[in-house]
């Protein structure tokens, strides 16, 4: 689909069902999805979205915002005219989707926020994140060696299944330098925390309980924030940052659940 200047790279499996809108972490693209395609095709009209500088999509910057990304959806829903739409963000996509849970223009139904957090690295107000130290190190690694910063990044997010480990970073490894690198540093930095409280539409986290990227205590205090949400969060067991792949059948209960 063109977009302004970008083409955003997106599959669609078409007709007139409520409609999932489906958005990946940073490094990656829509194929992390493709259990979850398979899983709700029949019922749902099933949309994977490569953000904009990620996957398939273009970018005529390397400087790409929150904002940017939801205006780009936004176009995806209104070009595709897709109805009751659930939008399933994981981690920086789960971040996007609360920006965009505090649109008053958000053409969304309801929302899953699938391992994300409100900001990534710890503070004072928000301790619930990862130490700067440890930012600053894996930062400083893609700089010297984007692959090999890659690889240490995707066995954070899954440090047990090989082959899924191998699958994103192979991914993350094939990421515009540039756009990788800025999208760090601005989305890293940032915090959504006045968010939430904005997010009035139902609402649903879920979280592999042994995420050491975007922390459980992160979807916690997101439940708890979140006026949409009943302010529970929905665990995965034995899953860490990538529960709809490691761990796909209790994913997509969840999932269904939530629908």
């Amino acid at each position: 689909m063109k977009i302004g200047q970008n083409n955003i790279h997106l599959t669609d499996t078409g007709g007139d069902k409520p409609a999932l809108l489906f958005v990946h972490g940073i490094l990656m693209d829509h194929t992390v999805w493709d259990q979850q395609v398979d899983a709700f095709s029949d019922t749902h009209r099933v949309v994977c979205v490569d953000l904009r500088g990620f996957g398939a999509s273009s970018s005529d910057s390397p400087s790409i915002s929150m904002e940017d990304h939801c205006d780009d959806l936004i176009a995806v829903v209104d070009g595709l005219g897709l109805r009751d739409v659930t939008l399933v963000g994981w981690s920086m996509g789960g971040s996007i989707a609360q920006v965009m849970g505090a649109r008053p223009d958000a053409p969304f139904d309801r929302y899953v926020l699938v391992d994300t957090t409100p900001q990534l690295i710890a503070s004072d107000e928000f301790p619930h994140a990862l130490p700067g130290e440890a930012a600053q190190q894996l930062g400083g690694l893609m700089a010297e060696d984007f692959a090999q910063g890659c690889a240490a990044f995707c066995s954070m997010i899954e440090p047990q299944d090989e082959a899924v480990t191998g699958r994103l970073t192979a991914i993350a490894a094939a990421t515009n330098f540039d756009v990788a690198m800025t999208t760090f540093a601005t989305a890293g930095g940032r915090s959504l925390l006045d968010a939430l409280p904005q997010i009035s539409k139902p609402t649903t986290v879920i979280c592999g309980r042994n995420d050491a990227i975007c922390l459980p205590q992160a979807s916690e205090a997101i439940a708890a924030a979140v006026p949409g949400c009943d302010g529970s969060v929905v665990w995965i067991e034995d899953a860490g940052h990538a529960p709809f792949m490691v761990q796909a059948n209790a994913f997509n209960v969840a999932l269904r659940a939530a629908l």
